[in-house]
């Protein structure tokens, strides 16, 4: 019985060591993230429109206006994609309370969120969950393609969030989740609305923004992407969950 307990004792103290680790990794990795995640306005790109240059576009179009009045920023370092995922539900009528919500009581999907964020394909699969209609991947596009689905997000049957990297865009290498409000042709400019406090809306070139999508997530060496939502309407939220779709 002794050897029983002095080997339980054992194994107690290396899964608290491991969670010990665990934790201060994941406080260590917010904070990094937070410092990267700051505003660094003499990093940005030429061509990249913010402040009251972007605040004109911001909410003029039909769905960019779906998201006045209740738009939320990310409550945590890594939650840009839940507060991305928060702000289309919001918009298009199905609106949760708040990030923990979305993971509707699993406990440990929403604290690996916190200790390393998310994928295009987690967040994807989360958002199938609020059956919410078509929940589409989109990865690995041609610019025209890409072009293409800008084009679309106009329409206020859709809605699009890009994963991109922070780093051809703003300067400061890290992955990152937040709605499109829209598209300006004429211009050649995407509405990127902005969950990371202190940001706000900025308008992107296209291609810009497209390369800093073709960038591959370290965490599964894919290449990052866009996530549509279409079809959505309350008829859907009743029936069974989709599953997310990559063409």
């Amino acid at each position: 019985m002794r050897f029983v307990a002095g080997s339980f004792r054992s194994r107690w103290l290396i899964a608290v060591l491991v969670l010990a680790l665990a934790l201060a990794g994941a406080v260590g990795t917010a904070f990094h993230a937070r410092s990267l995640s700051q505003p660094q306005p003499d990093r940005y790109a030429p061509g990249v429109l913010v402040g009251e240059a972007a605040q004109g576009a911001a909410f003029s179009g039909p769905v960019a206006r779906a998201y006045l009045g209740h738009f939320k920023t990310q409550a945590s370092p890594s939650s840009c994609g839940p507060a991305s995922a928060l702000n289309v539900l919001a918009s298009i009528g199905a609106p949760i309370a708040d990030e923990r919500t979305l993971f509707d009581g699993d406990h440990w999907g929403w604290l690996s969120m916190r200790m390393q964020g998310m994928t295009l394909d987690a967040l994807a699969a989360l958002l199938a969950q609020r059956r919410i209609g078509e929940v589409t991947v989109l990865r690995d596009l041609s610019y025209e393609a890409f072009l293409s689905q800008l084009r679309d997000s106009d329409n206020s049957a859709n809605r699009l969030i890009v994963n991109f990297d922070r780093a051809p865009i703003f300067g400061v290498t890290i992955g990152h989740f937040s709605p499109i409000g829209g598209y300006d042709a004429e211009r050649d400019l995407v509405l990127l609305l902005d969950v990371t406090p202190g940001y706000g809306p900025s308008l992107i070139p296209s291609k810009l923004l497209y390369t800093a999508v073709q960038t591959p997530d370290s965490a599964t060496g894919r290449t990052r992407g866009l996530i549509r939502i279409s079809g959505f309407s309350t008829a859907d939220r009743a029936t069974a969950p989709p599953s997310p779709q990559t063409p």
